[in-house]
């Protein structure tokens, strides 16, 4: 089913090792600026807490941009492995 020189557990490697990293988990960053946040509630808003708001946004940003990268690396990885296993089995 696979190609004949290699193991299962070969291909699935040599596809992986082109995998770009998946972030951490986004949500208890997002929740801990939401909570901060919901302190400043009818108070003033510096721009030093303004200034660490926006660098944790643009932390969660290129976090979600990873995400994004690594789900289309998986799709296509998975689409052109697919396509290679059925046209071996055809021969």
């Amino acid at each position: 089913m696979f190609f004949k020189t290699e193991k299962p557990s070969a291909y699935w490697s040599k596809v992986r090792k082109k995998a770009p990293k998946v972030p951490d988990i986004t949500c208890p960053a997002i929740d801990h600026l939401l909570d901060k946040m919901e302190k400043l509630i009818g108070k003033e808003l510096s721009l030093s807490k303004y200034k660490s708001f926006e660098r944790k946004m643009d932390k969660l940003r290129k976090a979600n941009e990873q995400l994004r990268e690594s789900g289309i690396y998986w799709h296509d990885a998975c689409k052109e492995a697919i396509r290679d296993l059925l046209g071996k089995q055809g021969k």
